[in-house]
């Protein structure tokens, strides 16, 4: 795939965390850098390595009643040995910062939640999610197919027979419009939350113009009925959002969508496909039950990351870690938006 990308890649910085990332994640690009630099938070490039190159995108936000706040989201490569020098890097740096939350994009590894306990990190609310299901998109088509549960290889057929047709989508005005229906129809039936419009539209854009996103539609007789946004960065690919009409769920659309999803991103490089959020399974009481069906049908297990940390640097940071979830909500029902 030939790249074509805008003036905001920086190709030294994003190199770098594809090096030194286990698990580069799309936050700590240059892509995530330019669209979070242009509302509330600011983003700097810092370098926590200690012995070894360590770049990492840091947030950092004013929380009214308690003073900034410096997030470290969707990190890899951190074992147990570099909690130790990592945090005291991040104490003799932290600037103006009350407290700093840590997110490891890394599985769920308890001798490392040990290492970060030791070191004075609380465990806190995450902002990301904690489960989800990877597809292995190194394997053939064949492979993926066999990993699947039944139920999915049983939809795609039924997709297929009912002529329905996926591919990719160019992202014009008009079908970024039908993109954002798909997603309001979906967030009014499931109740899920969902950025505002201007929002989800400046990320899709921006994601296109660097070549790491992409969108996917799903057409039945010539309409549109269902819609996936997806972000690429290195051999990683998220699905981002997405979005399906109500009335014709026979159809099975949204199934033969993401495998059509899964074989352009297996043809283009791509190892790893992330399939976002699911509710632990663990949970049967936890809402979106009929997300975690759908999605774990692609492959046999759910993937639990790290819990979040916080590391305090003033009284004021138990505060907040207990009270995080409260001041959350309230943003939210006051600005209509999440505040991360």
């Amino acid at each position: 795939m030939q790249a074509v990308q805008s003036d905001q890649v920086s190709v030294g910085w994003d190199e770098r965390v594809l090096a030194a990332h286990t698990t580069p994640h799309y936050m700590q690009s240059s892509t995530w850098q330019a669209i979070r630099s242009g509302g509330p938070w600011e983003v700097t490039r810092r370098d926590l390595g200690t012995g070894h190159d360590y770049p990492v995108l840091v947030f950092e936000r004013h929380a009214e009643g308690f003073g900034t706040l410096a997030h470290l989201p969707r990190v890899s490569g951190v074992t147990a040995g570099d909690v130790a020098p990592l945090t005291e890097r991040i104490r003799a740096e932290r600037g103006a910062a009350f407290a700093t939350k840590l997110e490891v994009h890394q599985p769920r590894d308890e001798e490392l939640v040990d290492a970060l306990a030791t070191c004075g990190w609380l465990p806190t609310r995450a902002s990301q999610y904690r489960h989800t299901v990877i597809v292995d998109t190194a394997l053939s088509d064949e492979e993926i197919l066999a990993s699947m549960k039944k139920r999915a290889r049983s939809e795609i057929r039924i997709a297929e027979k009912n002529d329905v047709l996926v591919g990719r989508a160019e992202l014009s005005d008009e079908n970024r419009e039908h993109m954002l229906d798909l997603v309001r129809e979906t967030e009014e039936r499931s109740g899920a939350f969902f950025r505002g419009a201007g929002y989800l539209a400046r990320v899709w854009q921006a994601f296109v113009a660097d070549d790491r996103g992409q969108l996917y539609f799903a057409w039945h007789g010539g309409r549109v009925v269902a819609g996936a946004f997806v972000v690429r960065f290195g051999a990683n690919a998220w699905y981002k959002d997405g979005g399906s009409l109500r009335d014709q769920p026979q159809l099975m659309a949204s199934r033969l969508l993401q495998w059509g999803i899964i074989r352009d991103l297996a043809a283009s490089g791509i190892r790893r496909y992330d399939l976002g959020h699911v509710p632990p399974p663990a949970d049967p009481d936890a809402p979106g039950q009929g997300v975690l069906t759908f999605k774990s049908a692609f492959a046999r297990d759910v993937l639990e990351y790290m819990p979040a940390f916080q590391l305090a640097h003033e009284g004021r940071a138990e505060q907040w870690r207990r009270g995080e979830n409260a001041f959350i909500a309230r943003h939210l029902e006051r600005a209509g938006d999440y505040w991360y």
